[in-house]
């Protein structure tokens, strides 16, 4: 359905937990991180609800994520059900990838044709420090056996951080060489530890993609007159000449895509989101589980949150992207 602005929105970003095995800084900030009762999560057959009342107003683009959606239980099954509803058009999932190697088959299975893996640095010193202890080894592992499975469109996502990772776009980018996939190069966006001053770098740590793409384009011979791996998101991409994969950049801070947002957002704990960075939402859980609930009414919230879809975002905001999904 269209949005008050003349927006097709048709795509659910399901957060299927608030669990994950990484602590990124730039999704939890230190000893933030309140991870809420088991109870206080949608169960699987309340998320399955709330994507069957999506697909009355036309929703057919469903991306599970977390925290780390693998670590919940039962997730593969509940992508299966959703990939056998008549209507659904794609399947995603967002990880870390630590996971994702002895899932491939499994979630091939289930219907996921779409792997977006967070992938910030190739240095094993900095993925533990920004990850809080995570290790890299088994996130190339997953990368390398998704890449090569030829199910899976794959796309790694780099959040470029000023005085962290900055050094590395290009050896980032020359994963698109031999591999098909895609490397997105993606702002970091200002909230968060850095916005309550605790921040990841002493500096403001935001990379423009403009300034990527010309450190990218100091390195290799660019194509820029290319249409990308397919799909309908928010990055513009080139192609290194020669190069099997793509090379994406996606730029929420400085040149935001707000005229072409297509989602809403279902948190962990039930609520409706219609804009990633607006305090507004829809509060489902309880009232789902009330004996007033009725599927009629579901729909109809979920057609109020479209219609509220604000027309630009405020990105300066004080939360931590692990409340909200990821």
């Amino acid at each position: 359905m269209q949005d008050s602005f003349g927006r097709r929105v048709h795509a659910l970003r399901i957060s299927v937990t608030d669990r994950c095995n990484m602590r990124c800084s730039y999704c939890v900030s230190g000893d933030l991180l309140k991870l809420k009762p088991a109870g206080h999560l949608l169960s699987l057959d309340e998320i399955e609800t709330v994507v069957r009342a999506s697909m009355r107003l036309g929703f057919d683009s469903f991306r599970f994520t977390g925290g780390e959606p693998l670590v919940r239980e039962g997730v593969l099954e509940l992508i299966g059900r959703v990939a056998a509803l008549e209507g659904v058009q794609r399947l995603s999932l967002s990880t870390n990838g630590s996971l994702l190697h002895k899932h491939l088959p499994a979630l091939a299975a289930a219907g996921v044709r779409s792997l977006n893996i967070s992938l910030d640095t190739l240095d094993p010193g900095r993925f533990r420090a920004i990850t809080r202890g995570g290790e890299l080894a088994p996130v190339l592992d997953g990368i390398e056996a998704a890449a090569a499975d030829g199910r899976f469109r794959v796309k790694l996502n780099v959040v470029m951080l000023r005085g962290f990772n900055d050094d590395e776009i290009a050896d980032l980018a020359a994963l698109t060489l031999t591999r098909a996939l895609s490397v997105r190069f993606i702002e970091y966006m200002p909230f968060g530890a850095w916005q309550r001053g605790e921040g990841i770098a002493d500096v403001n740590p935001v990379i423009s993609v403009d300034e990527a793409r010309t450190r990218l384009r100091s390195n290799f011979p660019l194509d820029q007159d290319v249409g990308g791996p397919g799909g309908d998101g928010p990055a513009t991409y080139v192609k290194i000449c020669g190069a099997r994969g793509f090379v994406g950049f996606i730029s929420p801070v400085l040149a935001p895509f707000c005229e072409r947002c297509n989602r809403l957002r279902l948190t962990a704990d039930g609520e409706i989101k219609s804009c990633l960075l607006t305090d507004d939402r829809s509060r489902l859980r309880d009232w789902m589980r009330s004996p007033v609930f009725s599927f009629s009414e579901l729909v109809s919230r979920i057609r109020e949150a479209v219609v509220a879809k604000p027309e630009k975002h405020n990105y300066s905001r004080n939360f931590d992207m692990s409340t909200v999904g990821g």
